[in-house]
């Protein structure tokens, strides 16, 4: 199980690292809490997985991966001014969950939409996303996924 998420990792850098200032790296503590990664498509748009355990409830790993439209300069001071370095982002995406329960390994699909915000610090980004799941599979029902973490970009 954990080649296949190394293997999967690997997979989702190799087009960030061809290409520089794009690709952001780091950790992200909460549901999951592991790896992040975010790809900028372009200056509104981005990539964003998040591969790690849950630490709360069902044991397990989690994989994740959104889609996100970006918000740049729509936060405003009190006096007018754009906080640039504030973009607060919706995400769509999915998610595959991982679990061992009585000693069988169950595995969940699941459909995220959500969001966040994400502060800019010269080549450091801090995150914070709350993001509501629809499982699909093995049956329907509704989970509440979200972090706070960091990445750090090449």
């Amino acid at each position: 199980m954990k080649k296949h998420l190394v293997v999967l990792i690997a997979l989702l850098l190799i087009p960030g690292v061809l290409s520089s200032q794009q690709l952001g790296l780091g950790a992200v503590v909460g549901s999951p809490t592991g790896l992040a990664l975010k790809y900028m498509l372009g200056r509104s748009s981005a990539f964003a997985a998040h591969a790690g355990w849950s630490i709360i409830g069902d044991k397990g790993i989690h994989i994740t991966g959104d889609y996100q439209y970006l918000f740049h300069m729509v936060i405003r001071t009190a006096e007018g001014a754009t906080v640039s370095s504030l973009a607060p982002y919706v995400a769509a995406g999915g998610r595959f969950r991982f679990k061992e329960r009585n000693g069988d390994n169950e595995f969940h699909l699941g459909m995220r939409i959500g969001g966040g915000m994400e502060y800019m610090l010269a080549r450091v980004g801090i995150f914070l996303e709350i993001v509501p799941v629809i499982n699909l599979i093995p049956e329907t029902d509704f989970d509440l996924e979200g972090g706070l973490g960091f990445l750090f970009y090449f």
